[in-house]
């Protein structure tokens, strides 16, 4: 008989809570790119030679794919790392205001959705929960 634990309950509400930021933020650059060119740094398109849209969108797929497989629970570890990660880039690109440090936050609560789902046991099956 399995038992939920406040552990379980905890991941759940951290992992829904962050799959509806990555939603909001991945559907809302897809549905108004236009709105989200100026947040593209100046450097990005003369490295990528893409027109920031085109980034915006990419980006936009990004998240809202980080957000659903999140939502679903699937890959989480490793999404939850690559999203953690992608977050971070975007902490250091704004720098320390309050848009910055709320982005530190929401990569810290992404990084620990990495640990508490076994992050540090990524490729190897966790017999327990699996």
């Amino acid at each position: 008989m399995n038992t939920v634990t406040s552990h379980d309950i905890g991941t759940l509400v951290l992992r829904l809570g962050l799959a509806a930021v990555f939603l909001w933020f991945g559907l809302s650059q897809l549905m108004d790119s236009v709105n989200w060119v100026s947040w593209v740094p100046a450097w990005v398109p003369a490295l990528l030679h893409l027109p920031p849209a085109m980034i915006v969108l990419a980006n936009g797929i990004f998240d809202t794919s980080m957000g659903a497989l999140i939502a679903m629970n699937l890959f989480t570890r490793i999404v939850a790392l690559l999203a953690a990660v992608h977050i971070l880039f975007i902490t250091f690109e704004i720098g320390f205001n309050e848009i910055g440090v709320r982005d530190f936050g929401l990569s810290m609560a992404t990084l620990a959705l990495f640990f508490l789902t076994g992050g540090l046991d990524l490729f190897r099956r966790n017999r327990e929960r699996d």
